[in-house]
C-alpha cells in the first residue's frame, strides 16, 4: 500500500509517499513542497492538493496541519473544517486525519474531535521516528517559521503539550524559524563600524536573506516570498538586510552586509541552542535527531555543546523538510 502523506501549513503545504514493508521498514518514496500561504491564498488549497494527488496517486492519504491558525480564519475551528473539507473533496483515495494522541480517525470524526486534530502534526513526526528509531533522543524540527522540541524516552512519545498553547507554555513550541523569522525578532541592535545600532522593528527582511548572503541556502531553498516583493538575488537580500539598520548596501559597504548577516545567524542559532540545552536536560538526553527546513542549522548549533545529532534523512533516505508528512502517511498505513 501506499500513502500519501499531506501536512498542509500556514506557508507550505508538504506531501510525502510513503510504502510500508512487511517488517515495517518505512520507505519515502517521494516528496513535495509547495509555498502557500493560507493567510491569502487559502482558495488555492485544493487545487494544490488535487495536482499532488494526481502525481503520486496513492491507495490512501494521512492528513495533518497547522495551517488552521492562519488569520485568514475567524478561529481555529473554522479552519481545520476548511482544510479537512478541501482536502477530502480534492482526494479520491480515503483520508484520515492525525490527531495529537498519535491516532488517524476519518474526516467526518475530525471535525467533531477539531481540537485534537489542530496542529497535530509535530505528532506525525514523533510517530514515525519512535516506530523507526526507538530509543530515547530529543527530536528537534526546525521549519520555515516554527521548532517543535519533543523528548521520545525509550521509544515512547514523552511530550508533555497537546496544543499549541500547551505547548508553548512549556517550551516544545517556539516561533523560531529557519526562513521566515523577522531579522527584528533576533537582533535588537547591531554593531556597525565598532557602535552598536538598533534594528529598526519593520518587516524589512527575513533570516532567509542571512542564510543566503552567506552562502548557507540557495535560491531554490528560499522558498517564502520576500518581504519586499523583490527576488531573491544576493544583492536583493543584502539591500533588504541593510533596510533592518535603515540604511542601504551603498552606504554600509558590503563587508557591513555580511557582519549583519553573519549577526542574524550567530543570534539565530543562540536562540536554538537555548531551546534545544533546555530540553535535553529537563530530560536527561544527550542525542538530537534533526528534522526539518533547518536540520543543518539544528547541527550546526548542537556543535557548539558537542552534542551527538543523527539527522532524519539519515534514517530515512529523504523527507527531512516535509518529515511530519511523512508522519502523517505513516499512520494512514498503521491506522
Amino acid at each position: 500500500m501506499k500513502a500519501l502523506g499531506l501536512d498542509v501549513g500556514g506557508a507550505h503545504t508538504d506531501a510525502a509517499l510513503v510504502r510500508c514493508d512487511e517488517d515495517g521498514k518505512v520507505m519515502v518514496l517521494g516528496t513535495d513542497r509547495v509555498y502557500l500561504p493560507m493567510w491569502k491564498k487559502k482558495k488555492r488549497l485544493k487545487k494544490t492538493i488535487k495536482r499532488i494527488v494526481h502525481k503520486f496517486k496513492p491507495d490512501v492519504v494521512g492528513l495533518t496541519m497547522t495551517g488552521e491558525l492562519a488569520d485568514a480564519f475567524n478561529t481555529r475551528r473554522e479552519g481545520v473544517e476548511y482544510i479537512v473539507s478541501t482536502v477530502t473533496s480534492a482526494c479520491h483515495a480515503p483520508v484520515y486525519v492525525v490527531t495529537s494522541d498519535g491516532s488517524t480517525v476519518p474526516p467526518e470524526d475530525a471535525l467533531r474531535r477539531w481540537r485534537e486534530v489542530a496542529s497535530a502534526n509535530w505528532r506525525a513526526t514523533a510517530e514515525v521516528l519512535a516506530h523507526v528509531r526507538p530509543g530515547s533522543y530529543l527530536l528537534v524540527d526546525l521549519g520555515s517559521t516554527t521548532l517543535d522540541l519533543i523528548p521520545i524516552i525509550r521509544g515512547e512519545i514523552s511530550a508533555e503539550g497537546r496544543t499549541d498553547l500547551e505547548r508553548m507554555k512549556n517550551g516544545e513550541l517556539a516561533y523560531l524559524g529557519a526562513l521566515r523569522t523577522p531579522i527584528p525578532f533576533l537582533l535588537r541592535e547591531v554593531e556597525i563600524g565598532g557602535e552598536p545600532v538598533p534594528t529598526s522593528y519593520e518587516y524589512f527582511s527575513i533570516v532567509a536573506d542571512a542564510l543566503l548572503l552567506l552562502g548557507e541556502i540557495d535560491p531554490d531553498d528560499y522558498t517564502p516570498e520576500t518581504p519586499d516583493g523583490r527576488g531573491k538575488s544576493p544583492e536583493e537580500c543584502a539591500r533588504r538586510l541593510a533596510r533592518t539598520v535603515c540604511s542601504d548596501p551603498e552606504e554600509l559597504g558590503w563587508d557591513g552586509v555580511i557582519d549583519l548577516a553573519k549577526a542574524a545567524v550567530r543570534a539565530l542559532l543562540g536562540r536554538l541552542l537555548k531551546h534545544i540545552e533546555l530540553k535535553l536536560r529537563e530530560h536527561g538526553l544527550d542525542t538530537v535527531v534533526a528534522a526539518g527546513a533547518g536540520d543543518f542549522l539544528i547541527e550546526m548549533a548542537c556543535k557548539r555543546i558537542g552534542v551527538e545529532v543523527e539527522q532524519f534523512d539519515e534514517i530515512f533516505g529523504k523527507g527531512s523538510e516535509v518529515a511530519p508528512a511523512v508522519g502523517a502517511a505513516f499512520l494512514a498505513i498503521r491506522r
